[in-house]
């Protein structure tokens, strides 16, 4: 069972993550960066704190991956 994961860009050491993706495995994810997969990351208590994931996730589920931007 694909379960929904939690990955950061890798970026230049002293920068901020640009970008989080949401995805169901790791070959749905963007090309073209490196991403490090959140292993504390746990969905349902993601979503108690923000409820706006919920379309991200949607996305996720529905193409296999959805990318935001962090601010």
């Amino acid at each position: 069972m694909n379960r929904l994961r939690r990955y950061h860009e890798k970026v230049p050491h002293g920068e901020p993550p640009a970008r989080v993706a949401y995805a169901t495995s790791r070959a749905a994810l963007p090309k073209g960066a490196e991403w490090a997969e959140d292993v504390t990351f746990n969905a349902g208590d993601a979503i108690l704190t923000d409820p706006l994931l919920k379309d991200v996730y949607k996305e996720a589920i529905l193409k296999g991956c959805a990318t935001v931007t962090v601010k």
